[in-house]
């Protein structure tokens, strides 16, 4: 359902949405229809990754959960996964992937707006030139097997002392055998260069002409001839550059075979929309500039910080909304269909008026009150620290699994939906994995013969239920046991530590309306999206900013219809003769309404920008709360006073 209203051809929209119900009435020949804009989208089961910082430092934020259930819907604000995609982290303030799971990290992360190919970009923090990310992919290939495209987006417009490197590794394993396939570009060397690797060996391309500066795409399409890999390069960047180069010889993998254990992401650059997925054929320069996308939300800077993503359940728009309560933050969908995510900052640092709107009709007067009742200077704001604890063994497979060749076996777990996620099973033969997922296969039905590289997994969670899917690439059948015959299958999870999370408490105050108005508390609803004393400062030093004090409230001010106003816009209403008014304030209640005649009413609910302040009462002096008399009162009563 469209609305849009205005005059003629400057009529702009005023609603986008889907229609939710209708009435009809035979006798007034009405029908009356009610409709929902996109927040409809957002109404299948929230799925967040439940993961826990290895290091106390934040892996995601309340941005970043806003933007990954935005993208599970459908609502893009990067470039979307691809299909049969494995591993994708937007990197929208978090490194927690949005596909995949997220195993560690090294370095100091911050994050950008300004400087990020397309939305938000995590780079290299204060402390160092570049930081490490690795995350487990959702389905671990295997060597011999599928090919692997990697892909990433930076911006080179400003390196500073940062490396300037950008390298993606894929790191496989077969119990002590390791190897790695990585690709990366060096912007800041001097030439340039692009480079391939493979068990150590390198393969380098050298750019003598300097490389444009701006946003760039980067990609690697890694294919396997049995055991030995072969890349393909791909860059497109600014101004129509476009290189696709195969790099050279590279060094093998086992003969035996490997698994897909992890993949790494190191940088000195801003980076985003960093992916893995498999292909069975090389990409065009087409399928790599491509597929089109629609930018369907805009996000806001980050205001507070998660060193965990805590499970949850509902709605993805319920968790959205949770978000923004938490974070005193606006979540909605604009007349165009599009969402935007915006902190509170915009209310405690006023800009300049998006608009001026002039009274329809003179203003005889305005009332402005002050009330006690609407203050809030003392702030208390809960918030919870996440600390990961050990990992313990949460489901053992007891029955003996075989799968024939070319074949699937999907087994599923059913966790609490309090718990965290597990990580994908790693395959070994000889060498047990401690105090994490693992599994073994066999040629054997006594599991006497382990092997390597014939069996892909597939690992997943939806609410609380664990499904893994295993398939066997190859024409026998495989047995999931240990050497010792047993059922191989065990699954780790991880715990927070000891009564974790430890509930905490931060006050502000603001001594000045103390005097003023006298202590007037607010308790904050404890929220497990508040995991910082930072995100809880922040907080409550918005909401002293706007409450410590009585922001005046100008009730039904009917306007010059404007379509252009929206819900949270700063705007300037103007009345010359009236009340002479002149002042910026917050839209925050629209009543628009028009009959069969064409006429249109708009009348506004406005909050002011700011407090004018105590009224200042010359040669008058408050009383105290007790009379002076009071303590005659009371000796005269018998009761014993100082």
């Amino acid at each position: 359902m469209l609305h849009g209203w205005g005059l003629a051809d400057d009529a702009l929209p005023a609603f986008r949405g889907l229609v939710r119900d209708r009435i009809t009435d035979s006798g007034t020949g009405r029908v009356e229809v009610s409709a929902l804009d996109g927040a409809e989208r957002l109404r299948g089961a929230a799925r967040l990754p439940a993961a826990v910082s290895v290091n106390t430092v934040p892996i995601a934020s309340g941005t970043w959960v806003v933007d990954n259930l935005l993208r599970d819907a459908g609502i893009h604000t990067a470039p979307p996964p691809r299909p049969d995609c494995i591993l994708y982290a937007s990197m929208h303030s978090g490194i927690a992937p949005d596909v995949g799971f997220y195993r560690t990290h090294s370095g100091s992360i911050g994050y950008t707006r300004t400087r990020a190919p397309w939305e938000m970009a995590a780079l290299p923090g204060s402390t160092t030139t570049s930081f490490t990310v690795r995350w487990d992919p959702r389905t671990r290939t295997t060597v011999p097997g599928r090919s692997l495209f990697v892909e990433c987006w930076v911006d080179t417009s400003t390196i500073g002392p940062d490396t300037g490197t950008v390298a993606l590794s894929c790191f496989y394993q077969a119990d002590g055998a390791t190897n790695s396939v990585e690709f990366g570009v060096d912007f800041k060397s001097d030439p340039q260069r692009a480079s391939a690797s493979s068990d150590g060996q390198f393969a380098t391309q050298l750019f003598l002409t300097p490389l444009p500066v701006g946003r760039w795409h980067l990609g690697c399409f890694w294919s396997f001839n049995g055991t030995q890999p072969s890349a393909r390069v791909f860059m497109s960047g600014p101004d129509g550059h476009y290189n696709e180069f195969n790099p050279g010889t590279l060094g093998g993998m086992p003969a035996g075979g490997t698994q897909l254990n992890y993949i790494s992401l190191t940088s000195g650059l801003p980076v985003e929309a960093v992916q893995v997925s498999l292909t069975l054929t090389q990409p065009t320069r087409a399928d790599f500039e491509g597929p089109t996308w629609q930018r369907g939300a805009v996000l806001d800077n980050l205001t507070s910080t998660l060193t965990a993503i805590p499970p949850t359940q509902g709605s993805a728009w319920e968790v959205i909304s949770a978000v923004a309560r938490a974070e005193q933050a606006t979540a909605s969908f604009d007349e165009h269909g599009i969402f935007r995510y915006r902190n509170n900052t915009r209310f405690t640092t006023p800009g300049n008026p998006v608009l001026t709107a002039t009274s329809a009709r003179e203003i005889a007067g305005l009332r402005v009150s002050e009330a006690i009742d609407s203050v809030r200077n003392v702030i208390d704001v809960p918030y919870s620290v996440h600390t990961i604890g050990s990992t313990r063994e949460r489901f053992t497979e007891t029955t003996r699994r075989s799968i024939p060749g070319f074949s699937t076996l999907t087994l599923t777990y059913n966790y609490d939906f309090t718990e965290y996620d597990s990580p994908p099973p790693i395959a070994y033969v000889t060498t047990t994995p401690s105090t994490t997922s693992r599994v073994r296969w066999s040629t054997t039905s006594d599991g006497s013969t382990g092997i390597h590289g014939r069996v892909e997994s597939t690992t997943e969670r939806d609410g609380a239920t664990l499904r893994i899917t295993f398939r066997n690439t190859g024409s026998s059948t495989v047995y999931m046991l240990t050497s010792g015959n047993v059922p191989s299958l065990s699954i780790y999870s991880v715990e927070l530590a000891n009564n974790g999370p430890s509930q905490r408490m931060l006050r502000r105050t603001d001594t000045t309306s103390v005097t003023r108005y006298g202590a007037q508390v607010y308790q904050v609803q404890a929220t497990p999206w508040l995991q910082t004393s930072a995100a809880a400062s922040s907080v409550a030093s918005y909401l002293l900013a706007v409450a410590s004090s009585p922001l005046p409230v100008l009730g039904d001010v009917e306007i010059l219809p404007d379509p252009r106003i929206q819900l949270g816009d700063l705007v300037r209403i103007t009345d010359t003769v009236g009340a002479a008014l002149s002042t910026p304030a917050w839209v925050v209640g629209i009543r628009t309404s028009g009959d069969d005649q064409g006429r249109i009413r708009q009348v506004l609910t406005l909050r002011a920008t700011l407090s004018p302040g105590p009224s200042t009462d010359q040669n008058l002096y408050p009383d105290p709360p007790i009379d002076p008399d009071a303590r005659a009162v009371l000796a005269r009563e018998g009761v014993r006073v100082p």
